[in-house]
């Protein structure tokens, strides 16, 4: 490594040591005793295990929301969420307390949504394991940390000025201490490695440290100095950036004439862009239903809820291999299984009609159009009813209950000559296998 190199490396330490305030530290502190009491008493369960899981859940939703900052294209909807939430989600969090209704919850779980995808079920089992309170408890403190860390970000990007990539930078420099606190093993279920609770002398020995530097005492050398004081304000992080940025352009000045394009690693086009199934219903608007356990449904007059429910209720439909219902709120990222965070909504009404019909067993039909190669739409299709099998299992449905399968471009409802037939046939079915 040559002189300039090690420089900026030792100056960048440098700037995430001074300029950067702990952020797990600093949300650790919203987090009050008195909190945490009225949390246990509101979820029933004991303040020991409540403690435990509030210091478990705080690194686990930061670890997932840095594991996205990897991903291309992933921090756009996270980050225009943020922004939205600057400081109304901490002030509407005050008094309240997990489990308690609140106007935070819907973003909140559209953030959880949006860094842990299809992973949240697993995320909560693991977290009730290890703290040793109900999942539901667990989800209860995980919609409430949401908002928190919505809140919290959202005020540091305004007030700093950050726009999408200073926000990625900051999360990945808090990196470190995120994972330290996170508990023992859920590094690796974040995909984060296997640091997950690394509190350890020989896991801290594996964080590299550098000494501040002095960036120039002589020819040819990098010297360390003592700590140098700084005042950490607000307005020094557009100063940081710039020079940052400084350093940055001359570093790669110095290696544009190198053989390699570093700029053209591995930057295969991603597409972001969600892919939508069959249209929803037109002109049907929403209406209350009511259903078995005293549950209300939210739900459109003619989509698949209402459908599937009248079909259960009616006596003389037995079960068929013909009557399949379409979800019409459900969306995918573009050749992708990933759901997108809008669709929560509709898989959480199936899961709610499954828990009041609980003699009910359904099976997932995936679809998709012609485009492409037969066998890669068959393959996407097999994942994405297992994607949706996996979303309505995390809801406490029994797998026993559920079948998914892929059918490809086979079984078209519509003309795939056109891109509105196309749509169409890019669906998602449900078919009733037992009632």
């Amino acid at each position: 490594m040559d002189e300039i190199s090690i420089k900026y490396d030792l100056f960048y330490q440098y700037i995430t040591e001074n300029f950067m305030a702990d952020l797990i530290e600093s949300l650790k502190g919203l987090i009050s005793p008195s909190l945490v009491s009225r949390t246990s008493s509101q979820l029933g369960e004991g303040e020991t295990a409540t403690a435990k899981a509030f210091g478990g859940i705080l690194p686990v939703v930061l670890g997932g929301l840095v594991n996205r900052t990897a991903e291309p294209g992933a921090m756009d909807s996270i980050f225009n969420l943020i922004r939205k939430n600057d400081s109304g989600s901490l002030a509407n969090l005050g008094n309240t307390a997990p489990g308690a209704p609140g106007s935070t919850v819907p973003a909140g779980n559209q953030f959880l949504a949006e860094i842990f995808g299809n992973n949240l079920g697993g995320i909560s089992s693991a977290l009730s394991n290890y703290s040793g309170i109900k999942s539901s408890s667990v989800s209860a403190i995980l919609a409430y940390i949401a908002p928190l860390v919505l809140g919290f970000l959202g005020k540091k990007t305004k007030e700093d000025e950050l726009d999408e990539v200073g926000l990625s930078s900051y999360l990945t420099s808090q990196k470190s201490s995120i994972m330290s606190a996170l508990p023992t093993g859920l590094g690796n279920l974040l995909g984060l490695g296997g640091l997950g609770g690394a509190t350890t002398a020989a896991a801290a020995a594996a964080v590299p440290h550098f000494e501040r530097p002095t960036l120039a005492t002589g020819a040819g050398s990098v010297q360390p100095s003592a700590a140098i004081p700084v005042k950490k304000t607000n307005w020094l992080w557009p100063l940081v950036l710039g020079i940052a940025a400084i350093l940055l352009l001359v570093f790669g000045l110095r290696n544009c004439n190198k053989d390699t394009d570093i700029a053209a690693v591995g930057t295969e086009p991603v597409t972001t862009e969600a892919e939508r199934m069959e249209p929803g219903p037109t002109g049907a608007g929403f209406t209350e239903r009511e259903i078995p356990g005293g549950v209300v449904l939210n739900i459109p007059s003619n989509g698949i809820e209402s459908k599937l429910v009248a079909f259960i209720e009616d006596q003389n439909k037995a079960p068929d291999k013909t009557s399949w219902f379409s979800f019409d709120r459900l969306n995918f990222e573009t050749g992708s299984a990933r759901i997108q965070p809008e669709s929560q909504e509709q898989i959480d009404n199936i899961a709610k009609i499954l828990k009041a019909y609980p003699q009910v067993n359904i099976k997932i039909g995936g679809y998709t159009d012609n485009v492409g190669q037969p066998n890669s739409n068959l393959k996407l299709s097999q994942n994405r009813a297992e994607a949706v099998k996996n979303a309505i299992q995390q809801l406490d449905i029994a797998s026993a209950r559920l079948e998914a399968e892929g059918y490809g471009e086979q079984h078209p409802v519509a003309d795939n000559a056109t891109e509105e037939g196309r749509a169409q046939n890019r669906r998602i079915d449900v078919l009733v296998t037992k009632k």
